[in-house]
């Protein structure tokens, strides 16, 4: 059985700023300033601002350790709760265009 599926591709700023919202709003939460995060994690001044307003790019590296400095961890967990009862058939990835992936069985 051959299916065609176009998963619309994700940019790497579509996954920082998800990332990002999620420590913003967690760092909101634990009711910490960016002053005081900013000297917890040990970074320039305003650094944590420039990371939540998108003016400069966090590493991977630098969102682990800010969400350690919320006392959080930071994972990237794939996760199917609709696992399929037979094995997972071999798919092949076809770039259609910039923004979109199509996936050949």
């Amino acid at each position: 059985m051959k299916s065609n599926v176009i998963y619309p591709f994700k940019e790497r700023d579509d996954f920082l700023r998800d990332v990002v919202k999620e420590l913003v709003g967690l760092r909101k939460q634990r009711k910490y300033t960016q002053e005081e995060l900013n000297y917890r994690l040990g970074v320039a001044d305003r650094l944590i601002s420039k990371w939540e307003c998108g003016l400069r790019t966090p590493t991977s590296f630098n969102l682990y350790c800010w969400a350690d400095a919320l006392d959080a961890k930071l994972k990237v967990v794939a996760n199917d709760n609709n696992r399929p009862s037979t094995p997972i058939e071999q798919k092949v990835v076809i770039p259609i265009n910039d923004n979109q992936i199509k996936i050949a069985a």
